[in-house]
């Protein structure tokens, strides 16, 4: 195998393994371009998708996501609600992640303000998005994946488990399963 798709693969596993074993909607990678090339031949038949945030000479910013749960995250009522305050509203799911890549993109290279409503994008519970908002991500009850201002042991939970798949695809990875096998082993366990 190419020496970048070894290398895209190891970064999929530390940084995806929740999204690729489809136990979470989405992934923000930084990687670097030259990786770029590898993306289809890891990614053929995945369900897995996939969009280019922001790009700058040496690295992209990457979002891994996960069509189907995605849509169906976003669909629910206080999501509806939160992303229709952000300008989301009335967008099909192309739209709103063009809109989210021009904003992430204007925040990594002009300073504009973040976009928050990332978090929901990343299957962040809408309560810690809001509370990051809120208190200007200080005061959090607990830091791991993200900032917790809601349900720190459903939040503990998500941790565990991702730590989990993180460890199991990397595991398999090295002892010479293809990235594919270690997907597909931790979607049906």
């Amino acid at each position: 195998m190419a020496g970048a798709e070894c290398e895209l693969e190891r970064l999929l596993a530390n940084h995806c393994a929740p999204v690729f074993c489809h136990r979470k909607t989405a992934n923000l990678v930084a990687a670097r371009r030259e990786l770029m090339d590898a993306l289809p031949e890891v990614l053929a038949d995945s369900k897995i998708s996939w969009v280019q945030l922001c790009g700058c000479r040496k690295y992209c910013h990457i979002l891994f996501y996960d069509r189907e749960r995605l849509e169906r995250y976003l669909q629910r009522e206080g999501h509806q609600s939160f992303l229709k305050e952000h300008g989301y509203a009335g967008r099909t799911m192309e739209e709103q992640l063009s809109l989210l890549a021009e904003r992430y993109e204007s925040y990594q290279k002009h300073g504009n303000p973040f976009p928050h409503e990332i978090g929901l994008f990343l299957e962040y519970p809408l309560a810690d998005i809001e509370g990051f908002i809120e208190h200007q991500g200080k005061d959090a009850l607990e830091s791991g994946y993200w900032k917790v201002y809601g349900d720190v042991e459903q939040a503990r939970a998500a941790f565990r488990l991702y730590d989990e798949l993180k460890m199991a695809l990397t595991t398999m990875l090295a002892a010479g399963f293809s990235f594919r096998e270690c997907c597909a082993a931790q979607t049906v366990a």
